[in-house]
């Protein structure tokens, strides 16, 4: 259960929060030490009129519960009362959202019905922020966090610093559960810097929800990821981004659509689908020389079936221009012409010597000119094989 403080237990601060007190279990937020500064650019490549316009961007964000019900409940679910939980206060979370003066001043003026100058307005906000309580039922739960920003050319800012804190999360060991926490936390530390530094360029659209998203976001008991919610038993609920997941699902389909296309072209030129079948034995870890000779129709099913159900992975192998150089070296190594280490990635000859510490080594090694009397030999080997 996530900790709870009352309004007079918790240090409020407009500096930076005491970590040494900070006793939350939250394994996907760390306290910020110091008031984030977070600068915006105010230029943009794009030299357009309309990046100096007023732009909304309208996003919602969504909570729901964790639907670990008991053996009874199910049994029993048509008539018993709906499942409710509630998202409570937490202590780390409400040192790091009062952690910035200048956002605190921004907001809770319009929140709490005071000035910043009253003498009252510190109590308030930390009674505000200790006494967060939030229902979920079985429905779950949306905020709207739309945010109108000054300059539409700040939307852009932040979009690509977003896609670039995304595109560093998903680089991440999500195997390992210890490594996906650390990720996690890391993700989470930096959207709460950039959201804390969105005051100076625009406004939410509901203030009141806006910071309950930014609560939920720091709230122990919330698994940021979806992986997250059955390897720890404290997780209540689950925290979903519906635009982002929207657009996730749309850029999904899109590379299925493709996928078909890409397949069917596959099917009208032999060595490509031989290649690109080669490749996706290799990745399943399949036997190579055995999968060449299963029948055509055989092939094709099977390959059809794997370019929908990994379509970005299929469209990657088919666009990838040195596609059949790839699945030429893959066979070389299947018939044990090239070796491929055991423990990494390194690729040699038979006798031993080095080619490349990867595929992509490999196939620069195949491309230079001065090795051109080795990868004909290779290649004559092939069509004898």
């Amino acid at each position: 259960m996530e900790e709870t403080n009352s309004a007079g237990s918790a240090k409020f601060g407009f500096s930076k929060p005491n970590t040494a007190e900070t006793n939350q279990k939250d394994n996907t937020q760390s306290p910020v030490e110091e008031t984030p500064n977070t600068e915006f650019t105010q230029d943009t490549k794009e030299d357009n009129n309309s990046h100096n316009l007023e732009y909304t961007d309208e996003r919602t964000i969504s909570i729901s519960l964790v639907k670990n019900f008991s053996l009874y409940r199910r049994a029993n679910d048509k008539v018993l009362p709906k499942k409710k939980d509630y998202i409570g206060g937490s202590v780390s979370a409400s040192r790091i959202l009062s952690s910035n003066k200048d956002e605190v001043e921004a907001y809770f003026p319009t929140i709490i019905g005071l000035s910043v100058n009253d003498k009252d307005f510190v109590m308030r906000v930390k009674q505000y922020l200790n006494n967060i309580r939030i229902g979920v039922d079985e429905m779950g739960i949306t905020f709207n966090i739309s945010f109108v920003y000054h300059r539409k050319a700040d939307y852009f800012e932040v979009v690509r610093r977003e896609e670039e804190i995304e595109a560093q999360y998903r680089k991440a060991n999500h195997q390992d559960l210890s490594k996906l926490k650390e990720a996690i936390k890391d993700k989470i530390t930096k959207i709460n810097i950039l959201e804390s530094g969105k005051h100076k360029i625009g406004y939410p659209v509901n203030v009141d929800e806006y910071l309950m998203y930014r609560h939920c976001l720091l709230y122990a008991d919330i698994a940021k990821d979806i992986k997250l919610i059955n390897s720890d038993p404290s997780i209540r609920f689950y925290f979903k981004d519906d635009q982002k997941e929207a657009e996730k699902l749309r850029k999904y389909r899109t590379e299925v659509n493709k996928a078909k296309a890409n397949y069917v072209a596959c099917l009208a030129d032999d060595v490509l689908f031989e290649s690109i079948y080669t490749r996706y034995l290799v990745l399943n870890n399949l036997p190579v020389v055995a999968g060449l000779l299963e029948t055509s129709l055989d092939k094709e099913i099977k390959l059809d079936k794997f370019s929908a159900e990994n379509a970005v992975k299929f469209n990657e192998m088919f666009n990838n221009k040195d596609s059949k150089l790839i699945g030429s070296i893959e066979l070389l190594i299947a018939h044990g012409e090239l070796q491929r280490s055991q423990f990494n990635q390194n690729i040699s000859t038979s006798d031993g010597q080095f080619i490349g510490a990867n595929i992509t080594d490999a196939v620069a090694w195949f491309k230079q000119p001065d090795n051109k009397s080795v990868v004909d030999t290779f290649f004559n080997k092939l069509k004898n094989i």
